[in-house]
């Protein structure tokens, strides 16, 4: 049967298991369970913290560390402090496929896999190794894959809410062109066909025009969308490229409204020259609630955070950070529980979560491997004024045509 599961932020005293009530498998510094020892549970991220998403990663970084660190105050899970172990891939596939070969062996799984080359290399190692793996992606292409759980809202969905939402406040209509700036792969290509569904949908165009990660003078770009006369601009790429777009289509005189998915914003933008622009034309649409939004789960989060990196720079990523370790360690704490803490244990822990309450995120089913976890959307508008450069506007905003969409 599965089972519903409330986390209430920062009480993580129904996590705390104490030794004698587990069946850990291992002996001594014997184990065949890999990252389990009498004394600690060893638990894997393989990060981008010096390229594209250099500085979210290291927000998503610190999410995951508020959890456990909270967790190991408070005695841990099965009588063992939960440690991290990250390493920086810098979007390189070739090293992160080394990294995980190293890691592997040594952790129980991976509560962070950042970025689409990434995942899309090392899939085949997951589902051999069944290293129990969140993959930071929204994208439906993992869905289904031995290994690998996937959470949030898909990032099609959120396009298409996201589209919805600008449909109903009038700042698009029927008829109207599209235009997606994307990146090749698990995320822009899959967030593509959320613009193509609501496309279809509501007699639109769709402008597609993919970009590299290295590309970050979109000059050429613009043009093409200014020639398509678009009325919305969609972006499914990094900070660099949202950066360049809206930039080079305020001074072109294409001042429309801006859509981005989570990956594509960056605070640090708002104290650069196109900070203004962000402000007035970019709504973010993200599977979790924007640092310190208005949930208590999110303020705790953010006093938490302040407490812990008084010198950090937090981005909405903090909260999706926290809330993927908090998955995890619910999985862990079960699977002690159930005294199978091994990979098959938590696997099938997670898959057993149907109702996870994590406050800063819709409520997760986990239990069907073939569909997201949720259709709801956070949208929030860039503002410089709050911590993390996003104000919250519509919480858990669900659509018809995101209904209609699927996962």
């Amino acid at each position: 049967m599965a089972r519903s599961r409330t986390l209430h932020t920062l009480t993580i005293s129904a996590l705390v298991v104490g030794l004698a009530a587990c069946s850990a498998k291992t002996s001594g510094s014997d184990t065949a369970t890999p990252g389990v020892t009498e004394d600690t549970i060893r638990v894997g991220v393989l990060t981008d913290l010096s390229a594209v998403y250099g500085p979210l990663a290291k927000t998503l970084v610190q999410g995951n560390e508020l959890y456990f660190n909270q967790l190991n105050e408070s005695g841990g899970v099965c009588g063992r402090d939960v440690e991290l172990v990250v390493r920086d891939h810098e979007h390189n596939v070739q090293k992160a496929v080394t990294q995980f070969n190293e890691l592997e062996p040594e952790v129980l799984g991976f509560v962070q896999m950042l970025g689409s080359p990434i995942v899309a290399a090392l899939a085949p190692r997951i589902a051999d190794t069944e290293a129990v793996t969140i993959p930071t992606t929204l994208s439906t292409d993992w869905l289904g894959l031995d290994g690998m759980v996937v959470t949030g809202t898909s990032y099609p969905v959120e396009v298409v809410n996201g589209l919805s939402y600008l449909l109903e406040r009038g700042d698009i209509s029927a008829g109207d062109t599209i235009g997606h700036v994307y990146f090749d792969g698990d995320y822009g290509t899959n967030a593509l066909t959320g613009s193509e569904y609501f496309a279809e949908r509501h007699d639109m165009t769709v402008a597609a025009i993919q970009v590299e990660p290295t590309t970050t003078e979109l000059t050429a770009q613009v043009e093409e969308l200014r020639r398509n006369d678009v009325s919305v601009i969609v972006v499914s790429a990094g900070p660099r490229q949202t950066a360049s777009v809206a930039g080079l289509t305020g001074a072109a005189g294409l001042k429309v409204p801006m859509l981005a998915n989570g990956p594509g914003f960056d605070p640090a933008l708002l104290d650069t020259p196109v900070g203004a622009t962000l402000t007035e034309r970019l709504h973010v649409l993200t599977p979790q609630e924007p640092f310190g939004g208005g949930s208590p789960e999110s303020k705790e989060i953010a006093t938490a955070y302040a407490a812990a990196y008084p010198d950090g720079a937090p981005t909405a990523w903090v909260n999706y950070g926290y809330a993927m370790a908090s998955l995890m360690g619910m999985a862990i704490e079960q699977a002690c529980t159930d005294g199978e803490l091994d990979r098959d244990g938590v696997m099938s822990a997670l898959r057993s979560i149907d109702d996870a309450a994590l406050g800063v995120m819709p409520p997760q089913d986990l239990t069907d491997d073939s569909t997201m976890p949720s259709t709801l959307t956070y949208i929030s508008k860039v503002d410089k004024g709050v911590a993390g450069g996003l104000a919250l506007v519509e919480a858990d905003y669900r659509s018809a045509d995101g209904d209609a969409y699927g996962s």
